[in-house]
């Protein structure tokens, strides 16, 4: 029986929304969940290094927020691309927040991005994942073990938290009401405005436009490609130098199967040490036989819905392109470092691949109004399928080394107080994360305050 257009559309995006709680409840949830995901996100730096800024943080975005209109900022390439996001945030927390408190303003904005990639999570997997699951994405978004290295909070690696969830906003129907609607749409712009990478995803808008033809469905698709427009636009009125493309399909492959794979089942910590013990083909081949697992069941489930199979593939071809184009720095050796080396190329992929996960784990569980031993068998599925994705996040939950070494904008602030007294029209060079970094800041906004 051929495939009609309303069984694909709901394949793919799933299907049309049910029963849904009045806006007030449905306000209040996401909220507290973005409040809370919020502060999980910034525990997630250790005491002493929450108000350290992250390289770019302060040397690119707040340097260019110090010196120039927020619009020209904007419209200025780093590194060959658009940076919508995290010039708009340090903008923002150059105006309203002091010079001693700038680390602890911009790394709050990262947190506040991560926050809502999580909760995309479990807003755009509604009527696709059991309500349960949905909690327990949110959370492992949240604490992916990755999370704890270069990505953590900062705001210039923020576009791979928004990225996430453009596929997430893509991969699914836009539904009831106007907040779903104006949320995804507002993930899309920014996400595809801070990195050219997003456009990948572009078979997903042409998939909408052809299985959802309805306008309110292809919104998002549309901010998507005005979006585009915008990051092409400033990615050709630049030159960048990018490297020849490399592609090793079998390096490839085994680097994906241990540093997204092994790095989500077991964390960088623990993994990490099974890697020095074991050696890299047992590793490659563990890796091997959980996607393989996760293959089977996917597609012993796979009319139910295509979430889990279309998550997969997109961490796999999300991984690719990033390694095709970034080979020379993800695929150098990296001795006790080949479980997390290049972190931040590990986020999309990681956390796409937990959504495969899940999903999966959530088409095999008997549903809500399971009863009698069916119920019990769900309860004891969920709980162990948690107890296991959300162990290597709480090992890995703080790395002490992220920003080791470089003091608080507190502490280092004050001690150019008097340099700046002798030269009110100098720039002084404050240390900021990792350590030997420095950005400038002006005099003059430091004898003000």
């Amino acid at each position: 029986m051929p495939l009609s257009r309303a069984r694909a559309a709901t394949w793919v995006f799933g299907p049309e929304a049910g029963r849904v709680s009045p806006f007030p409840a449905r306000a209040g949830a996401v909220t507290a969940l973005f409040v809370v995901g919020t502060a999980v996100a910034a525990l997630r730096l250790p005491d002493g290094q929450r108000n350290v800024l992250w390289s770019e943080d302060g040397n690119q975005f707040l340097e260019g927020a110090f010196a120039h209109d927020y619009l020209t900022n904007l419209v200025t390439p780093y590194a060959g691309y658009m940076h919508f996001l995290p010039r708009t945030a340090a903008q923002l927390v150059e105006a309203v927040v002091p010079t001693t408190q700038l680390g602890t303003g911009m790394n709050l904005a990262g947190a506040m991005v991560w926050a809502a990639a999580a909760v995309a999570a479990f807003v755009f997997t509604r009527d696709r994942v059991q309500r349960p699951l949905r909690l327990l994405l949110w959370l492992l978004v949240l604490i992916v073990p990755i999370g704890s290295l270069e990505v953590a909070t900062n705001v210039a690696n923020s576009h791979w938290f928004l990225i996430f969830a453009l596929f997430l906003a893509l991969s699914a129907r836009s539904g009831p009401g106007v907040g779903r609607l104006l949320f995804g749409s507002v993930l899309v712009a920014a996400a595809v405005m801070s990195d050219p990478l997003a456009i990948a995803f572009a078979p997903l808008v042409l998939a909408r436009a052809v299985l959802l033809p309805r306008l309110r469905e292809n919104v998002v698709g549309i901010v998507f490609a005005a979006a585009a427009v915008v990051q092409v636009l400033v990615v050709l009125g630049t030159e960048r130098d990018r490297g020849e493309p490399e592609l090793e399909p079998a390096a490839m492959a085994a680097t994906y199967l241990v540093r997204v794979v092994f790095g989500d089942l077991l964390g960088h910590t623990t993994g990490s040490a099974v890697y020095d013990t074991l050696g890299r083909h047992p590793v490659v081949l563990i890796a091997a036989a959980v996607v393989a697992l996760l293959v089977l069941l996917i597609a012993l489930r796979l009319g139910r819905d295509g979430l889990p199979a279309l998550a997969l593939a997109a961490s796999a071809a999300f991984f690719t392109v990033t390694a095709v184009l970034t080979w020379a720095s993800l695929g150098a050796p990296a001795p006790g470092q080949e479980v997390f080396r290049a972190g931040r190329y590990l986020v999309v992929p990681s956390l796409l691949l937990i959504v495969s996960t899940v999903s999966a784990t959530s088409a095999w569980l008997p549903g809500p109004d399971a009863r009698g031993g069916r119920r019990v068998a769900r309860i004891v599925g969920v709980a162990i399928v948690a107890a296991a994705l959300i162990a290597p996040g709480v090992v890995d939950y703080r790395s002490p080394d992220n920003k080791a070494g470089v003091p608080e904008l507190t502490e280092s602030v004050p001690t150019f107080r008097a340099e700046c007294e002798a030269d009110p029209a100098a720039e002084v060079r404050v240390p900021i994360g990792p350590a030997g970094y420095w950005f400038l800041v002006p005099c003059d906004r430091i004898l003000h305050e």
